[in-house]
């Protein structure tokens, strides 16, 4: 039996999306093998459940298969584009599990917390901006708001990771955090309005 051909190293998140588009199926484990320990982070993150964040990586890469003809290099990175899948379909799968009262019995002062801050921005945001737009829109944020932010984003660190990373106060990367993300939802709907005339 004839082994899938491997996929030559170094090749860029663009060039293996671009390949699994054409049917390339090593493309796409090799993306599977790149991005899915950050998926896995994604949907713990925002699912709260182990067995439902595992469930998500299947169903990113196999949405992503389906819908890789959407990718476009020139409105944004790879990367953004596969965490931005990520990120919605985390969020509808919790809208979903909310709604089945999946979370009851948990600690309902962290899920409020949970579902109506930080993630709500973060639904905003990602709704609002595509990956080229994201990352225009980093470029007016101070530089303590942007390295938390690409760091939560686009590296799927915790904010107490990136306190250590940033060799800052929890309490201050929060801040930066919250004001970054605040004005990344200002910038998108300023960018939705300009778009729309």
């Amino acid at each position: 039996m004839d082994e899938a051909p491997s996929v030559p190293m170094g090749l860029v998140d663009e060039d293996l999306l671009l390949r699994t588009e054409a049917g390339d199926a090593s493309a796409a484990a090799a993306l599977f093998d790149r991005y899915s320990d950050l998926i896995f982070t994604i949907g713990l993150r925002v699912l709260r459940d182990r067995g439902e964040a595992e469930d998500l990586v299947q169903e990113v890469f196999l949405g992503l298969v389906e819908k890789v003809r959407g990718f476009d290099p020139a409105k944004g990175s790879g990367r953004t584009w596969i965490i931005q899948i990520a990120y919605r379909r985390a969020f509808d799968r919790r809208a979903y599990l909310t709604r089945r009262s999946f979370y009851h019995g948990t600690d309902l002062e962290r899920l409020q917390n949970t579902l109506q801050g930080k993630e709500g921005l973060e639904a905003q945001v990602l709704d609002l901006l595509t990956g080229e737009q994201l990352h225009a829109a980093f470029d007016e944020l101070n530089e303590k708001q942007r390295l938390t932010l690409e760091l939560y984003f686009f590296e799927g660190l915790d904010l107490r990771e990136i306190s250590e990373r940033l060799a800052e106060s929890l309490e201050n990367t929060r801040h930066h955090y919250y004001r970054g993300l605040e004005r990344l939802r200002k910038s998108a709907i300023g960018m939705a309005h300009r778009h729309r005339k």
